[in-house]
């Protein structure tokens, strides 16, 4: 199963999901032993820069349909992104007993954000969704608080000047909601919705390109006794192939989420974090940028 929680407004769109994954073949999951390579995968894939789309459900069968439609749009023209999504979905009808369901979230030209479900009742157009586990997102509903961030946010722009922006109720709903999800994952209770140390998926407009992009995070120890422990989570935005790379500063290795990739992820080995870059630049094709340490 899974939780993705998905946005769309005037004033901002985004995804935020976790990363666990389950199987048909019996294979348990112990949220705290658990087997990374295996049961873990990119829940949001940025399939164009304007459009990304999130599944719940048959993770196979969910990837096959996502890449169909990067194909398509790679080389038809599509009238609705979402009726084309919902079309492929349906040709699966009689491979699966339960099709995944679907949001998807789009950047129209003239810059409206447009936030879609696809599931068996068809294609509906929605401001706030979520696919996946039920009794999961009752217990992240349960784990929502009142917003206890910033009132003005600053931006810096490219000739230097700096600007003081208003943090809009709609920024506010993505923070509470990536609070949210953090908070649930951390608990490591569910066999049914987890990310690996917290590091949940989060993806947003971005204020200055207007396309959608991975965000970053990262946590690192500020204490010697908690050694040098932590963890970066990088993006990679700006070009094909897309998607996110978590270094362990501990396990001095790192996972790699690639955008429809045929591997849930990979686990690499690297003694640092510039390594860790490299490896995923020169093996993958993916540039990663992010947090660093010294």
């Amino acid at each position: 199963m899974s939780l993705v929680v998905g946005f769309a407004s005037h004033e901002i769109g985004f995804l935020v999901a976790d990363t666990l994954i389950s199987y048909p073949f019996g294979d348990s999951y112990n949220p705290r032993e658990p087997e990374l390579e295996k049961f873990h995968r990119l829940k949001i894939q940025i399939v164009t820069p304007t459009i990304a789309v999130a599944f719940a459900g048959d993770v196979e069968c969910a990837m096959e349909i996502i890449r169909a439609l990067r194909d398509d749009l790679a080389s038809l023209p599509v009238a609705s992104v979402a009726e084309q999504l919902w079309n492929l979905r349906h040709r699966r009808a009689g491979d699966s007993k339960t099709l995944p369901d679907f949001l998807l979230l789009c950047i129209t030209p003239d810059g409206a954000k447009r936030l879609s479900l696809i599931s068996d009742a068809g294609v509906s157009n929605q401001k706030r969704a979520y696919i996946g586990d039920q009794t999961e997102y009752q217990n992240f509903r349960r784990l929502w608080k009142d917003y206890e961030g910033p009132l003005y946010r600053q931006i810096k722009r490219s000739d230097g000047r700096v600007d003081q922006i208003a943090v809009t109720d709609s920024e506010k709903e993505f923070d509470q909601t990536s609070d949210a999800m953090e908070r649930l994952v951390h608990q490591r209770r569910s066999t049914t919705v987890g990310a690996v140390c917290g590091c949940i998926v989060r993806v947003v407009e971005a204020r200055i390109s207007k396309h959608l992009k991975y965000l970053q995070s990262v946590e690192a120890s500020i204490s010697p006794e908690e050694g040098e422990a932590g963890f970066s989570l990088l993006a990679a935005n700006a070009k094909d192939p897309r998607g996110i790379g978590v270094y362990f500063r501990r396990w001095q290795a790192g996972l790699l989420f690639i955008v429809c990739d045929s591997v849930p992820c990979r686990k690499e080995r690297a003694s640092t974090i510039d390594e860790f870059v490299a490896l995923a630049r020169d093996k993958y094709g993916l540039f990663l940028t992010g947090g660093m340490w010294s």
